[in-house]
């Protein structure tokens, strides 16, 4: 509290003048009844007269301050008023303003994530496309490989030859007595020589025990290679044109992919791979050696078995090796977190 307000409060100063000028008027009009003098009547009625003109010009400026008071509070109301509406105005406008910037924004970012949408579902297909091109260039690749290793192996599709006319077997393939009785002279002779008394075999030390070894699977024989009719080689023919045309279409496909000079490359690579798997393979065949007229058979299937073991070896020689399906890749990259970022 400042010092000196509690001598001076306001409601006591507001009414300090009006209280003096009525006290002032009603102390003459008072004294006006004691004296009988005229001229001392006459001053008291003056003083009395001066007091209320005093008092109604005091009360009238009054007025007038309060009056003016009054006009300056509705002008300024009035104003604030003003100042109120045109800010509610400006205000209403700039929602509008963000309202129609929202429906911009909301507008294009909904364009953009269309556009998000179509560029991950490009994306997505050209992934696809990639997976299905190295799928099928690896089944281009797998069945080169094949293809080589089948090269490089004797062809076990061709006709075999018929064993020369002896005693043992007719122009026909077909036994003879005579081979029928030899035959029956070294069944005999291996039943005495089972029956002889062996003599005591000598101790050996035990060896070492081998680890296990899965067996080798020998190539499969092919019987009767026999054309009556000539549909073999027609058939053979027709499987060979389907598979040029096959090749052909694969072909196409991964050159549109990864390019015509990777495909040469890599054609190039592939020939020079089966070729020295082909010259690797060829020098292990044997020759068949020569056998007693009684196991006539065994010729061909020893023939067969270094057959499937020269297969074998260029097959386990080929499938050692690993094949790069992301050589040639071309995908073009997508910066996802740069469209991310245009997104938020």
């Amino acid at each position: 509290m400042p010092r000196g307000r509690h001598r001076n409060p306001e409601p006591l100063h507001r009414l300090l003048t009006p209280s003096a000028v009525a006290g002032v008027s009603v102390t003459t009009a008072v004294a006006a009844w004691l004296p009988a003098e005229t001229l001392t009547l006459r001053l008291l009625v003056a003083v009395t007269a001066a007091a209320g003109i005093t008092g109604a010009v005091l009360m009238r400026s009054w007025d007038r301050a309060a009056g003016r008071r009054v006009s300056e509070l509705a002008r300024d109301r009035v104003k604030d008023e003003w100042r109120t509406e045109e800010r509610i105005a400006e205000l209403e406008s700039d929602l509008e303003e963000a309202r129609v910037l929202r429906a911009k924004l909301d507008a294009k970012l909904r364009a953009k994530r269309v556009e998000l949408a179509g560029l991950r579902s490009e994306h997505a297909a050209l992934l696809r496309r990639y997976a299905t091109a190295e799928t099928e260039r690896a089944s281009a690749l797998e069945g080169r490989r094949l293809l080589a290793i089948e090269a490089a192996s004797p062809s076990s599709s061709a006709p075999r030859e018929l064993p020369p006319v002896s005693e043992e077997r007719t122009a026909a393939g077909a036994p003879t007595p005579v081979g029928y009785a030899r035959a029956n002279a070294a069944l005999a002779a291996l039943a005495r020589r089972g029956d002889r008394p062996s003599a005591a075999p000598a101790r050996r030390l035990a060896a070492t025990v081998a680890p296990y070894t899965p067996p080798r699977r020998s190539a499969a024989r092919v019987e009767g290679g026999f054309d009556f009719f000539g549909t073999q080689a027609a058939a053979g023919t027709a499987a060979s044109q389907a598979r040029a045309a096959i090749e052909a279409v694969q072909h196409e496909d991964l050159a549109d992919v990864v390019g015509e000079e990777a495909l040469a490359a890599h054609k190039a690579e592939s020939t020079a791979r089966a070729t020295r798997a082909g010259r690797a393979a060829l020098p292990a065949v044997p020759a068949a050696p020569a056998v007693p007229a009684p196991a006539g058979d065994s010729a061909p299937e020893a023939a067969d078995a270094a057959a499937g073991e020269a297969g074998e070896a260029g097959e386990a020689g080929d499938a050692g090796q690993v094949i790069d399906l992301t050589a040639h890749d071309e995908t073009e990259p997508i910066d996802v977190a740069r469209l991310r970022t245009a997104i938020s």
